[in-house]
């Protein structure tokens, strides 16, 4: 009996070991002058695989692409995340900003450096900051999104 809660113990152990090395930690920007394999949090969300954890390194981070929905022409986000168990940390509240605004300066509140999403039949879509779509257990911890006007979602 004891020698099979051994054996039992020593295999969900070697579960858990494999389950969670393959997780991967991808790094966003530049920290204390270590660079991150990515420059923007896109491209890491495009990336990453269920159970990934993606660190943002301090900096405005400007959305380049407007990602629709799946099946859904009218809605658009500036970051679309659709895969499952993700978690995504900033590593300071204050500095590490998620922008909806075009080049320029940090959260303009100026209408011309406004992004506005996608054109649909009726004018611009506006788009959504961070926007989770079908995918279960996803964290976003300790960032700013500013700007981001008019989404539907």
């Amino acid at each position: 009996m004891r020698r099979t809660l051994v054996v039992g113990l020593a295999i969900l152990g070697a579960i858990a070991m494999a389950s969670s090395a393959s997780a991967r930690v991808l790094r966003v920007g530049t920290y204390r002058g270590i660079p991150g394999q990515f420059k923007s949090v896109e491209a890491a969300v495009n990336a990453a695989k269920p159970g990934d954890w993606i660190l943002v390194a301090p900096g405005d981070y400007k959305t380049t692409s407007s990602r629709r929905v799946p099946g859904r022409s009218n809605e658009a986000a500036g970051i679309l995340i659709t895969k499952r168990n993700l978690r995504i940390r900033g590593m300071n509240r204050n500095t590490v900003i998620l922008d909806g605004t075009k080049s320029g300066s940090r959260c303009s509140n100026k209408a011309a450096n406004q992004n506005f999403g996608p054109s649909g039949s009726k004018g611009p879509l506006g788009l959504n900051g961070i926007l989770i779509w079908k995918a279960d257990d996803v964290s976003v911890q300790n960032l700013t999104a500013c700007n981001f006007l008019s989404g539907s979602g």
